[in-house]
């Protein structure tokens, strides 16, 4: 919690009855003398601080705990020993008005209900919060995360932003006008669990450790974190001493500390696997590989990449397809962005071209997940499976399919009635997509499709037909749209390549 640092002009029982329990530490006791008894710089009523008038050195005097200091003293004080000068009366600071805004101490002096409503989380100044706000709308970010709803405590959200470029966690949205500030409004950190911001603002007042884990956090989120650092605080020192921690470090100064922006070291990379059952030659841009689905039933390896290699369900791949490679990648590769596609069907941007990994990765920048544009037919998507595989077995796969849904992740039951009931789907279950998306969809898949799978096989009997063999494979192809439509993602359909030639 922020233990904030004053020069006490008042009271101090007083002072400390007012707080009310929170914690401050009172550096010193500070008491003024001068101008304003003599009746210099009260504030008439038609007068504004913006008024010219000056102030010399012999007008006023400053005691701290009863020696008198000079102004350059008091200020030298108030960049790193002590973050405010609270004054506990405030007629007290109606009085010195003038006075301290002509020695420039006014953006330091606070009464105590200010300090109180905006000294919770971190050291505030009006103008700090103008600084950033303008260094975020100078710089190349199109998307930065408030990830303290800075801007909502400070007052800032009543100048609307015109450009939007900030999106903000705030857990209660009293005052409908943030949403004229904020692009989008987070109540928790949940809501954007999958998202990807071009910066992150982090301002709450933070220890070295909390500020490691508020990192590692939100790592996934971004590849830039704009800070505040205090003046004299334990962060301050830490980043001064882990500097190699990060790729760069820019220092702005600012009242009583410094924003930061720390650029993380880069660590992107790209893979996208395509998945055969056969043999095929493409013709692939740099980062794509080939992995044999089924390989634990076959005789013959095709692709670089194999999906009964340690822990697999390989067994599955008559009744499973594809999903089968799904499962390999997700226990045994890891990437920063990866991409899920078939031998024939591939994503494109101007319809001729395989999409590479400069393109996905740019997309993936402003989206959150690339998918196959949304295929609408004229029956529904369960008719659609009866007709493929027939109606016993495809009531069969679907009452299993429903059955360990309902068990493992039955918050999704009615989105998985919904799709099945729906016209329309995003086609063929092939995305590109960050890691941590592609394990939370993983993650969620896997909990129940084995199981649904071994409960299909053991309560029918199947011909020879390959077409009866999938009727699983038919159902699991819809899954990826029953997951898309309950998470908050910023979906970017493409159209695909499909090669009819293979």
């Amino acid at each position: 919690m922020y233990t904030p640092r004053i020069l006490l002009c008042g009271d101090v029982k007083n002072f400390l009855r007012e707080l009310d329990g929170r914690s401050v530490d009172i550096v010193g006791r500070i008491r003024f003398k001068g101008a304003a008894e003599r009746g210099q710089f009260v504030m008439p009523a038609h007068k504004s601080a913006a008024d010219n008038f000056t102030l010399n050195e012999g007008d006023f005097r400053i005691f701290l705990d009863g020696d008198e200091i000079s102004a350059d003293a008091l200020r030298k004080i108030l960049d790193g020993q002590a973050d405010y000068i609270v004054i506990e009366n405030h007629d007290e600071f109606l009085f010195r008005f003038r006075e301290l805004y002509a020695l420039k101490l006014i953006d330091r002096v606070v009464t105590v209900p200010t300090l109180l409503t905006y000294a919770r989380d971190g050291f505030f100044a009006p103008d700090n919060a103008v600084q950033i706000f303008n260094l975020i709308h100078a710089t190349e970010f199109a998307r930065v995360l408030d990830f303290d709803g800075y801007f909502a405590a400070n007052d800032y959200h009543m100048f609307p932003d015109i450009n939007r470029k900030i999106d903000g966690i705030v857990r209660d949205v009293n005052f409908p006008a943030l949403e004229n500030f904020y692009w989008t409004i987070y109540p928790t950190a949940d809501a954007f669990r999958y998202k990807h911001f071009d910066a992150l603002l982090l301002t709450a007042e933070r220890t070295p450790a909390e500020f490691i884990d508020a990192l590692i956090d939100t790592d996934d989120l971004t590849d830039n974190v704009l800070t505040f650092v205090r003046r004299g605080s334990a962060l301050e020192s830490w980043l001064t001493e882990n500097q190699n921690v990060f790729a760069q470090i820019k220092s702005v100064p600012a009242v009583n500390g410094s924003w930061l922006r720390l650029k993380k070291f880069a660590t992107k990379s790209f893979a996208a696997y395509v998945v055969t059952h056969k043999k095929v030659s493409l013709d692939l841009p740099e980062g794509y590989r080939i992995i044999h689905a089924g390989h634990a039933l076959s005789n013959q390896t095709f692709g670089e990449l194999v999906d009964d290699a340690g822990d697999n369900i390989s067994r599955l791949n008559l009744q499973l397809n594809e999903v089968t490679a799904l499962y390999w990648l997700w226990k045994h590769t890891r990437q920063s962005h990866v991409g899920f596609v078939h031998y024939r069907r591939f994503f494109t941007v101007d319809g001729q071209n395989i999409l590479t990994a400069h393109e996905a990765t740019e997309i993936l920048r402003e989206y959150d997940i690339i998918v196959n544009e949304a295929h609408f037919g004229y029956v529904p998507e369960r008719d659609w499976k009866i007709m493929l595989s027939g109606k016993t077995l495809a009531d069969r796969a679907l009452s299993s399919m429903r059955k360990f849904i309902a068990l493992r992740q039955p918050d999704y039951l009615d989105a998985f009635d919904r799709v099945t009931g729906s016209f329309g789907v995003f086609g063929y279950e092939i995305f590109v997509t960050r890691q941590n998306i592609f394990d939370a969809y993983c993650a969620w898949l896997f909990s129940f499709i084995v199981d649904a799978t071994e409960d299909f096989l053991a309560t029918v009997e199947v011909s020879d037909d390959p077409y009866e063999y999938r009727a699983m494979s038919f159902l699991t192809e819809h899954l990826l749209t029953v997951w898309l439509i309950k998470n908050r993602l910023r979906i970017k359909p493409l159209p695909i390549i499909f090669r009819d030639d293979i």
